[in-house]
């Protein structure tokens, strides 16, 4: 049996196993939810008590999970699927929030693959949108420069960009802004599935991508929940739930895995747990109409 477990804070890596930085995020109150100085236009409070939430948001890939997947398996970096930094400024409120997550995916996939400057360049688009949330001084130009001065030590670096994000989480949470961090995470989380399918398809369809790709099948019906709690009152929110609905329909038409071959995933304590059997692999056709799916809630992001 195959084992793949992902575990809070660890560094280094061992043959069949990704150490990746889970998403813990603090209690709080669905009042507190309409916080927050970067404003709240186009979302509204939660109907779900903010616990329920949090398990769903536990599920989603970080930034930070999805450079330690993309350095273990050495994929190349390719500026062409890449957010453009520049318009960094154009973005405010919860699509702002969305493209902090993207950007910080984006900085992280150029870090993991060894590409400092493009991921510097990201840096600076990352601090014009920390200015609007009250977090510019987690991603402040120094500290930046610290983990940069890891490039030798990826596992330390590794561990920094971790305690920076979990910082940006806790800050946003801390000052009422729970509605811009679910959006941060949600970006993020499109941005990663929008890489790998990128990988994917130019060749890097290894063993480890599929099975990531796998386990987005699992974690899409989790998001649809996490936005569908509002969708009366929020037109943002219902465009994403049928963005997130469209692509769930795609990955159940994928074909049906033998019991041998079903991922199966489990969360315990902070640690997201995945078995793979067997070997699974996605055929092109079906990993084309996956992108397909993600595009449309990518481009509702990014467009300016």
């Amino acid at each position: 049996m195959r084992h793949v477990k992902t575990l809070l804070g660890s560094g280094g890596f061992r043959k069949g196993e990704i150490f990746v930085m889970c998403i813990l995020l603090s209690g709080c109150s669905p009042s507190r939810e309409e916080g927050g100085r970067a404003g709240q236009a186009g979302d509204s409070v939660y109907v779900l008590r903010w616990e329920e939430v949090e398990a769903y948001m536990n599920a989603a890939p970080s930034p930070v999970q999805v450079a330690v997947w993309l350095r273990q398996e050495k994929v190349p970096f390719y500026k062409e699927p890449l957010h453009d930094p520049t318009l960094a400024g154009r973005y405010s409120g919860l699509k702002g929030a969305a493209n902090l997550g993207i950007y910080l995916t984006d900085m992280a996939y150029a870090h993991a693959t060894g590409h400092h400057q493009e991921a510097y360049d990201y840096f600076s688009s990352i601090s014009r949108l920390a200015t609007l949330y009250n977090i510019e001084d987690i991603l402040s130009i120094e500290r930046i420069r610290q983990m940069d001065k890891l490039q030798d030590q990826p596992d330390s670096a590794q561990k920094l960009f971790a305690r920076y994000y979990g910082e940006i989480q806790e800050r946003l949470n801390e000052t009422g802004q729970q509605l811009m961090l679910r959006h941060m995470i949600l970006g993020g989380w499109a941005e990663s599935l929008h890489i790998i399918l990128y990988l994917v398809e130019r060749g890097n369809n290894n063993q480890p991508l599929s099975e990531l790709i796998l386990l987005q099948r699992s974690l899409t019906p989790l998001l649809v929940k996490l936005y569908s709690v509002d969708t009366l009152h929020s037109s943002v929110s219902k465009q994403i739930v049928y963005y997130l609905q469209g692509l769930q329909a795609e990955f159940e038409r994928l074909p049906a895995s033998e019991p041998s071959k079903t991922p199966t995933t489990t969360i315990k304590q902070g640690v997201i747990q995945m078995n793979f059997k067997q070997q699974v692999q996605i055929a092109p056709e079906h990993i084309q109409a996956i992108r397909a799916k993600v595009e449309p809630l990518r481009q509702f992001f990014i467009e300016v």
